[in-house]
């Protein structure tokens, strides 16, 4: 088992297996279940959140957001997180 050091790293460690797109919750509980971060604060799935959308911000982005978009902001359920593929 290796132990990352953030969520963020977690997660890309969990999409790079998993291969296919995922919920903020699946990744949570794919990342709690395999034990790859070490929690110490309160809200760990708010941690994740956060640096999901920070990382998918970045101009090279590895993770990034596929969701299908609504009026003013992704429609309800339909955020899912993947690897961009031809960025490394």
């Amino acid at each position: 088992m290796v132990l990352n050091s953030t969520f963020a790293a977690a997660a890309r460690t969990v999409l790079e297996d998993v291969k296919q797109p995922m919920t903020t919750r699946e990744l949570f509980d794919e990342i709690m279940r395999r034990e790859l971060v070490t929690v110490r604060g309160k809200t760990p799935y708010a941690t994740l959140v956060s640096q999901l959308y920070k990382q998918a911000q970045k101009d090279k982005a590895e993770i990034i957001r596929v969701a299908t978009e609504g009026p003013q902001r992704a429609q309800r359920g339909t955020v899912r997180w993947a690897l961009y593929k031809t960025r490394r």
